[in-house]
């Protein structure tokens, strides 16, 4: 009996070390975003500073090292129903607004609804499956893993979103068809 209790407390520690070890950093005005960009293997970083940050709209400030900057919008119908992402050139000196079907950073209401609800979600006429992370692809930021989900199309394509239903928050993709890979960096 007193084995059996053992590896019952045994194994709800390990649970409970487990979920500890996952961070869900805090997503807010004012943060900070650096991500890593690969456009067709070519290498540079765009820092995305939240400047509005509602449930029906959300404005990144963008900024390059050569000093190019400027504005970037998910209005309400884009975080509601957008299927596609961004991923054309930025705008310098501009405020360019996402369409219905389109947002940046963020995956909408809807994509995020069928990934909870059957395990798998379309984005940009790719169909993603939610899978369980492997060790070897846990997303992290300093050197501590992040609550991620995680989701692989057919084609290789591979992408991890944080987990969060209030800012499903694109954390990473790699094998975009369309030639843009993208790596969040830090949160500050």
């Amino acid at each position: 009996m007193r084995s059996l209790c053992a590896l019952v407390l045994l194994a709800f520690a390990s649970v409970v070390a487990f979920s500890q070890d996952k961070i869900l950093p805090e997503i807010k005005k004012g943060a900070m975003l650096t991500y890593q960009v690969s456009v067709n293997g070519q290498l540079f970083p765009v820092a995305m500073k939240i400047d509005s940050l509602t449930p029906d709209f959300n404005r990144f400030n963008w900024s390059m090292q050569d000093g190019n900057s400027g504005y970037v919008v998910n209005t309400k119908a884009s975080l509601d129903n957008a299927n596609h992402a961004y991923w054309s050139d930025l705008r310098p000196g501009e405020e360019l607004t996402m369409p219905p079907d389109q947002t940046i950073l963020v995956l909408s209401r809807n994509s995020w609804n069928a990934l909870q609800k059957d395990k798998k979600f379309k984005l940009d006429e790719q169909e993603f499956i939610v899978k369980d992370q492997p060790q070897s692809a846990t997303f992290k930021l300093k050197d501590k893993a992040v609550n991620a989900l995680y989701a692989e199309s057919a084609n290789g394509a591979k992408v991890w979103f944080l987990n969060n239903s209030s800012f499903p928050l694109l954390l990473k993709i790699e094998g975009n068809p369309a030639g843009v890979d993208v790596s969040l960096q830090s949160i500050e």
